[in-house]
């Protein structure tokens, strides 16, 4: 995949994610793959005809990659915000892979189990001539040769852990099974593990750039080698005594797995496992996503925490920031190692002339 990216200060961007990776410097990024330009487009591109079905407008590569082109081609990238498209919104990946049925909506994909019963369920195996791999590596690959090397094509949500198993066995079922079943579960995420590193390789050789990097697409992550997003959102529902059995040492081979790797902590509930994260020793990096039920993230309720983080040399990835939460942020825990994704400025979807204003604004903490 050559660099010909319709962003300009590209070059800038990537030193800011590698001084951000060495926990040295502040990336400042938006959510989403760009901000709408106000300007005429990139080159001019005809929308795609629309998909008759929730399940085409997922699983058609043409579609999928020319949405994306069309959509691409209208957007600007200022300060870090990556160029970055994500051709599957599927969350965990991997499940369709090892046998999870998928319900395709507009806006989302649902996953259906197929352990019904332990003890006659194969193992867990990758096939990369699977109906879901094949799938999805196409709609990638299309992916990647209609962007031109304009834009980056991020990393589908290939995931490993109890997340993936949850999707495969059933979620209240698996929590029977961390008692019931010990044993068993950690056999299986042994598989999983196995075959998200077979899966994520084959990815990998599909995405990556010239000089072998590549970007993560959900959290808009981009390194030099394999960089990937780690997570557990089923940890909202066990303990941290049963997180350091059932999930630590998988993270622990993932981590050694990818060049860069960071851990997406979803929600109030799963704090509890922070301190667990910050003693794997290879885990670069921690994202923080508030639920509804909590201040966002740019509150002073978490400057202790961010410290924390970064004070276990850890970088720091922080969501749902208002411009005018940025520096009294930036003044209580620095510049080092901080991802600020900035989505609002006055509690209004940010525009480009925002993003200009935060430039000179944090270029004092770099």
């Amino acid at each position: 995949m050559t660099n010909t990216l319709w962003k300009t200060n590209w070059a800038e961007t990537k030193l800011h994610f590698e001084q951000w990776w060495r926990r040295e410097g502040l990336v400042l990024g938006s959510w989403g793959t760009g901000l709408k330009s106000p300007r005429p487009p990139h080159v001019a591109v005809t929308p795609p005809p629309a998909p008759t079905t929730p399940e085409q407008r997922h699983t058609d590569p043409q579609f999928v990659a020319q949405h994306i082109r069309y959509d691409m081609a209208q957007k600007i990238w200022p300060a870090d915000i990556l160029p970055l498209c994500w051709p599957d919104i599927g969350t965990v990946s991997l499940a369709p892979y090892l046998g999870a049925t998928q319900e395709f909506a507009e806006t989302n994909i649902w996953y259906h189990e197929c352990i019904t019963d332990p003890d006659t369920h194969p193992p867990l195996r990758f096939d990369a001539a699977h109906p879901a791999c094949q799938l999805l590596e196409t709609i990638v690959r299309e992916t990647v040769a209609q962007s031109q090397g304009n834009y980056l094509v991020g990393m589908p949500a290939i995931i490993p852990n109890l997340d993936v198993l949850s999707e495969l066995r059933g979620a209240a079922q698996l929590m029977t099974d961390l008692v019931d079943r010990a044993e068993w579960v950690h056999e299986k995420l042994q598989e999983i593990e196995a075959a998200y590193m077979l899966a994520f390789d084959r990815m990998y050789d599909l995405i990556k750039l010239d000089d072998g990097s590549m970007a993560f697409g959900y959290f808009m992550l981009w390194g030099a080698g394999k960089t990937g997003l780690l997570q557990c959102d089923v940890a909202a529902m066990i303990s941290p005594r049963m997180f350091k059995r059932f999930v630590v040492p998988y993270l622990r081979q993932s981590c050694q797995f990818l060049q860069h790797s960071m851990f997406h902590v979803d929600g109030h509930q799963c704090l509890g496992h922070v301190d667990h994260l910050l003693d794997i020793e290879d885990l670069n990096a921690i994202e923080w996503t508030p639920d509804p039920q909590v201040p966002p993230g740019g509150d002073p309720y978490w400057y202790e925490m961010y410290r924390k983080i970064l004070n276990a040399n850890k970088a720091v990835w922080i969501a749902n920031i208002d411009v005018n939460d940025v520096i009294p942020l930036l003044d209580a825990i620095g510049g080092k190692g901080v991802y600020l994704n900035v989505i609002t400025a006055d509690g209004v979807p940010l525009q480009e002339a925002d993003v200009e204003r935060m430039i000179k604004m944090v270029e004092p903490y770099r």
